[in-house]
């Protein structure tokens, strides 16, 4: 079953590789952990008891309540999807508690160590970097972008996000005059960045790591702090939200309560010298 549903996610719901193996991930650490404690254990039969003692289990193990409260929505959408194809009537997990998440700081860094960084980079680390401090995308979105997603006449890039939802981003034309030039020069089409998230990340690790005395340097963080940045400068929920390509305005809300806002317009200037 949980192949059938993954290849749901990817042909119905547009789910992203990652994104897919994080749900497969969830349901089989429960299925391993319901056929070790549940006798005759099947989909069909798993009840709210049963989940109870799964989460109960999982907190006794030590595990937060971010990853057990993960692992629950993972289920439960499961379900829906059994609800859908007339499988199951029930949802197990519909009126299941979630554990309370103690309100956690993001890890951003200061954005002038930032522009230090993209000054002294070049290349493909240059642009990526560039890309994601201005923009506040996703590590995954900056792979997935083509050529003919950026609009170089007005800074503007087409990302296709979370689920296929798709949002327009602005950048500086300062940061795009690479590409630019690579597009002209050899008439480029087609992914821009041939390179897997891991060797991505470890990429971002390196042009930070000379300039940011932080142990969280890695995409996200960028995106946090772009985040907040634009709180700072005035910007409301729906606006972050929107910019961010956030499902949920509960997860843009914590950057306006974290900071407080000063009237000014946001704008990275890490091409300046």
């Amino acid at each position: 079953m949980i192949h059938e549903f993954s290849t749901y996610l990817e042909s119905v719901r547009g789910y992203s590789p990652n994104t897919i193996r994080a749900y497969q991930t969830d349901l089989l650490i429960f299925s391993r952990w319901a056929k070790e404690n549940i006798p005759g254990a099947r989909w069909s039969t798993i009840t709210r008891d049963d989940l109870d003692a799964f989460l109960k289990h999982q907190q006794e193990a030590g595990l937060k309540a971010t990853t057990t409260n993960r692992q629950l929505a993972s289920i439960s959408s499961l379900y829906r999807y059994f609800q859908r194809q007339g499988l199951r009537a029930d949802n197990p997990c519909q009126y299941e508690s979630r554990r309370k998440q103690p309100q956690t700081i993001p890890a951003t860094l200061k954005p002038e160590q930032i522009a230090k960084a993209y000054q002294r980079a070049h290349g493909v680390k240059k642009m990526m970097l560039g890309i994601l401090a201005t923009t506040g995308i996703r590590i995954q979105e900056l792979l997935d972008l083509h050529y003919e997603d950026i609009d170089f006449e007005t800074s503007t890039i087409h990302i296709n996000g979370k689920g296929s939802k798709e949002r327009m981003v602005t950048t500086d034309a300062k940061v795009l005059e690479t590409l630019k030039r690579v597009k002209e020069d050899l008439n480029a089409f087609g992914r821009i960045f041939y390179i897997s998230q891991r060797q991505a990340r470890y990429m971002i690790y390196e042009t930070l790591a000379p300039y940011c005395k932080s142990t969280h340097l890695n995409p996200h963080t960028i995106r946090h702090t772009f985040a907040t940045e634009l709180a700072k400068a005035g910007e409301n929920t729906a606006a972050i939200a929107k910019i961010l390509g956030h499902s949920h305005i509960e997860t843009s809300q914590k950057y306006i309560n974290l900071v407080e806002m000063p009237k000014a317009h946001y704008s990275f200037k890490y091409y300046q010298n």
